[in-house]
């Protein structure tokens, strides 16, 4: 039999992550906001009743399930965005738009001081990241006044997506309440791998 050496921890030591404070901004800000709203809504309570009192103890702990769905999905939105960002380094393309849907769902999902916090931390985070600021650099100066237009740009993408994100959530919630079948399961995806 060969031997193969364990290089498992080398590996994983030499893999760099993306920043990620903003997940945590959607976090913290985002379930709290959106439950608020929900517990507001009496058709919420009213689904509750009919189609999810078994599986949750009371309304509030079903409403914070929901919460907490939605703020996967808009973490899940954020992820797409700086995606679409990448592709954009990558194919040397302009930075993509916003994308903002023409109508959202009730519950809106995001404060203003939520917004106001994911776009300081966006900043912080991606205006000093060696591949952002390079990207602007050689691609996007010719295309934006500073680099603090073009961060700020960056952040309006990644809003955009977060609302996104949290919006095709809540219809996938609305459709289950429509359909009469369980919640779709709400999964955080695994963290952004720098791969350049």
């Amino acid at each position: 039999m060969h031997y193969l050496p364990d290089t498992e921890d080398e590996d994983s030591a030499a893999e760099k992550f993306w920043p990620e404070g903003y997940k945590q901004v959607i976090r913290e800000g985002v379930p709290p906001y959106a439950s608020a709203q929900l517990q507001a809504d009496p058709l919420i309570n009213r689904f509750y009743e009919q189609q999810f009192s078994e599986k949750y103890p009371n309304a509030a702990s079903f409403i914070d399930r929901l919460a907490n769905m939605i703020a996967v999905g808009a973490e899940n939105g954020a992820d797409d965005a700086f995606n679409d960002i990448m592709d954009s380094f990558l194919y040397e393309l302009p930075l993509p738009g916003t994308r903002n849907y023409a109508t959202y769902l009730e519950p809106e999902v995001l404060s203003s001081e939520t917004v106001r916090q994911l776009k300081q931390t966006i900043i912080d985070e991606y205006g000093v990241d060696d591949i952002y600021t390079n990207a602007y650099t050689v691609g996007y100066a010719d295309r934006y006044a500073s680099l603090e237009e073009y961060i700020d740009w960056v952040s309006r993408i990644v809003i955009s997506g977060v609302k996104n994100g949290a919006n095709d959530l809540l219809g996938k919630i609305y459709r289950a309440f429509m359909a009469g079948t369980p919640l779709t399961p709400a999964r955080r995806r695994p963290r952004r791998l720098r791969t350049w």
